[in-house]
């Protein structure tokens, strides 16, 4: 296993997941530190704090990974990743090397744990869909009363819009999960899925997207393991459109029998 010469402790303090690597970083522990971080990102509490000082890079190359998972957990969920080097050698290291590029270095946990940015305004629906044709529907409909409940009556006829598109063109035999977010003046439309996209489906559905949104928007894809992938949309919403929320209670859930 690979674990044999990595080991990983992951621990709450405060709304943050610190993750712990000691051991080796080398080609045979770089997907398993990837795949760690990316769950851990996805778990979307306020951010993620890694401390290294025990951790024993195979080559500084390695240390790239860090700003994989960065990339990918800054894009979607919009997760913060730090890291806490405290061993001067380790330090020289990573900044001889100019890596990790975008990331934050704390000499301390505590310190790492206080800088995390904590949004003003930030809620979520993780709703599982149902394997029926009345999935498109469902999907929609889940959307337009999150819209309704966060106060932004101008996503109304973009968002549960790009909700259709998506699950309408992921093919997968294993029931979705929509999930949407509300972080400040963004709004993103996601699908938890096993299903991959090849370069045309993305192009046809970028295409698609663009005929919707009315707002800039980016698109991506994020690894959250178990051979699982979010495929996500991620809106920019109007400042001037925004309301107070109006706290609607939640969708009933909806069930389908055979």
């Amino acid at each position: 296993m690979a674990g044999d010469s990595l080991d990983v402790d992951v621990r709450e303090l405060n709304g943050v997941l610190v993750v712990r690597f000691s051991g080796r970083l080398d080609w045979a522990t770089y997907m398993r530190v990837q795949d760690v971080l990316l769950d851990c990102a996805t778990k979307e509490l306020v951010g993620v704090v890694v401390e290294l000082d025990e951790l024993v890079a195979e080559s500084p190359a390695l240390l790239v990974v860090f700003d994989v998972v960065w990339l990918s957990a800054a894009r979607w969920p919009g997760i913060s990743l730090s890291l806490v080097v405290s061993d001067h050698r380790l330090r020289s290291t990573l900044e001889s090397r100019g890596l990790p590029r975008h990331i934050p270095m704390h000499s301390t946990t505590a310190a790492a744990v206080a800088a995390v940015v904590r949004h003003k305004h930030e809620d979520r629906v993780d709703a599982p869909l149902p394997t029926c044709r009345c999935l498109p529907h469902v999907a929609e409909r889940i959307t337009e009363r999150a819209c309704e409940r966060w106060g932004v009556q101008s996503m109304l006829d973009v968002a549960p819009q790009i909700a259709v598109e998506l699950v309408s063109h992921i093919e997968d035999d294993s029931p979705l999960s929509l999930l949407l977010r509300m972080r400040g003046d963004k709004l993103s439309v996601a699908v938890r899925t096993t299903a991959r996209f090849d370069l045309r489906q993305w192009h046809i559905m970028r295409r698609n997207i663009a005929s919707i949104a009315v707002c800039n928007f980016t698109m991506g894809e994020t690894p959250a393991g178990g051979g699982r992938h979010i495929i996500w949309a991620l809106l920019d919403v109007p400042e001037d459109s925004q309301r107070p929320p109006s706290y609607l209670p939640e969708a009933a859930v909806f069930t389908h029998q055979a």
